[in-house]
């Protein structure tokens, strides 16, 4: 599947965003990376609004960690 996203609906992938500050955040990191040669999966897109809609989750808390 190819990388696309709708400001409109606030989606990528197909996957829904309801909070427009989380869509433009993970919509934002992902096109950096597909500029790079990732190619995305929809799963990956779930978990990119997972973690951005829990900032106390493991992953992000290791980000945290590393970079403070």
């Amino acid at each position: 599947m190819q990388f696309s996203f709708d400001n409109q609906q606030q989606s990528i992938m197909g996957v829904v965003i309801t909070d427009r500050q989380c869509y433009r955040c993970v919509r934002d990191a992902m096109l950096f990376n597909v500029y790079e040669g990732w190619r995305p999966t929809v799963t990956d897109v779930q978990r990119a609004v997972q973690e951005a809609q829990a900032p106390d989750s493991p992953g992000n808390r290791k980000f945290r960690e590393a970079f403070q």
